[in-house]
């Protein structure tokens, strides 16, 4: 079963965790909601479904044919460690009236930096073994480029039309691209060959602002709503110069900002009933075409089906080290065994090239 750090907060009679806790979700849209699936082991391994099965109209008596199977992408989430020590020098101890303060700041402090790195690593994660974080949501969107002509490519290999028309296309049959852009298929499975390469056409949760970007528009945020299936989002995901754009295209169509309060009490901003949340690591320097004023949104569902933490049984651990051999300071290590999973391609998108 999945369960946020404020849940788990609650069960836990660490009072030193739950305050670390406390700080972490504080100020962090996504830790605040952002369910969590324990995982015995070092990684989970898991099927993201990919395409669903064919099915067909039959007659009275007629004999059923062998179905078109559904096909899953088998994805692997490795966990990674995340924390550091929070040392307070014991000449601090011995010189300043009250320790407990210096002791909670210093972990408050602490705290508060892992919580920037969660984030920025939610957002541009590598996920590599030299990067040693985890892919985040920006490299979970399935990725694909524009087509190149006389060009190779390779079995899983994606692209786009170079007028982007919505869809992806997989290489399903490895060769060389031909010299002249195909007529590409709109119907999702539909296939087309190109010199020796044959695509096949699958949805993408990709939503452009252009070539070069474009000034975000409402139309184009519901857009990207839309490519998020099996409910609505749970959440957009933006920079703070994109919630301001929004509030401007709001207050031009002579409407307001849906306003709600969380289970803290702060003010939230909802667009349509979903939570705007705002990630100071969504960069607006983005480069697209020949823009390098661009930004990017995010659309997202969470759940055990959906967008998911991983951790270590017991989540997030705040642990006295004690006396230093080595230096004159008492330690306490707050550390984290961490990753992401997306079970379901459909429950993210993201929607790039927004320009101010």
């Amino acid at each position: 079963m999945a369960i946020t750090l404020d849940e788990a907060a609650k069960l836990s009679n660490d009072i030193l965790l739950k305050g670390v806790i406390e700080t972490i979700i504080k100020d962090s849209p996504v830790l605040q909601v952002l369910p969590f699936i324990e995982i015995v082991g070092n990684g989970l391994t898991y099927n993201r479904e990919k395409t669903l099965p064919g099915v067909a109209w039959y007659d009275v008596n007629e004999s059923w044919g062998a179905p078109t199977p559904p096909t899953f992408d088998q994805i692997t989430a490795t966990l990674k460690i995340l924390g550091e020590n929070a040392d307070v020098d014991n000449f601090l101890k011995a010189t300043r009236s009250n320790v407990q303060d210096l002791e909670a700041v210093v972990i408050e402090l602490t705290a508060k930096a892992i919580r920037h790195e969660f984030e920025d690593t939610f957002i541009k994660g590598l996920g590599t073994s030299g990067s040693k974080d985890f892919l985040g949501i920006d490299g979970i969107v399935v990725v694909h480029t524009a087509w190149a002509a006389s060009t190779a490519y390779f079995l899983g290999d994606y692209v786009h039309a170079t007028t982007f028309n919505g869809f992806r296309y997989e290489c399903t049959t490895a060769g060389t691209s031909g010299t002249t852009e195909p007529t590409w298929p709109l119907v999702e499975g539909d296939t087309v060959t190109d010199g020796s390469v044959i695509w096949t056409c699958r949805r993408s949760q990709l939503v452009n602002m252009g070539a070069n970007g474009g000034t975000l528009t409402l139309a184009k945020l519901d857009e990207l709503i839309d490519k998020v299936l099996g409910g609505e989002p749970d959440m957009l995901l933006m920079s703070r110069r994109s919630r301001r754009k929004i509030n401007a295209l709001v207050r031009a169509a002579g409407g307001m900002m849906e306003t709600d309060r969380n289970q803290w009490g702060e003010f939230i901003q909802l667009w349509n009933g979903i939570v705007i949340g705002i990630n100071d690591w969504i960069s607006d320097a983005e480069t697209v075409g020949t823009s390098t004023d661009c930004s990017t949104i995010y659309a997202m569902q969470f759940g055990e089906g959906a967008l998911c933490g991983l951790t270590s049984p017991g989540l997030l651990t705040a642990e006295p080290v004690g006396q230093l051999e080595g230096k004159d300071a008492t330690r306490t290590r707050i550390k984290w065994y961490c990753s992401l999973a997306l079970f379901s391609q459909v429950k993210l998108a993201k929607l790039i090239g927004v320009r101010d």
